[in-house]
């Protein structure tokens, strides 16, 4: 039992330091959860820069032979360029899947941009 909990939190912490780039910016964290149960975690938080990061893990089946750590998550950032990048995974005993979604800078978004041009902002 004790081993189960510290893969949990080994790959809780390695999930977490491999999810969004590092920014050097400076970002204030806009909000932050963390819930911890003898069977279950989530946290998730959300920063001025526009990074996101979601994730629920789940012990199931405990104490069978088919006891499994199943996790699922999320977690986004803007890109240098503009584009929103957000990657939908999970992870259990078939592996880790990962999705990722793209989006273009929005239309408003290039308005912006180009009425600051022109003010030489």
């Amino acid at each position: 039992m004790n081993l189960v909990r510290a893969v949990v939190v080994l790959g809780a912490l390695l999930t977490l330091s491999e999810s969004a780039p590092l920014n050097t910016d400076d970002s204030e964290l806009l909000n932050f959860e963390n819930v911890h149960g003898r069977e279950m975690y989530r946290f998730k938080y959300e920063t001025s820069d526009g990074q996101f990061r979601e994730e629920v893990g789940m012990l199931v089946n405990e104490g069978t032979p088919e006891e499994e750590l199943m996790l699922m998550g999320q977690y986004g950032y803007k890109s240098k360029d503009g584009t929103m990048v957000m990657v939908m995974y999970t992870s259990g005993k078939k592996g880790y899947r990962a999705r990722t979604v793209t989006r273009g800078i929005r239309d408003a978004d290039l308005k912006n941009k180009a009425y600051l041009s022109l003010l030489g902002g």
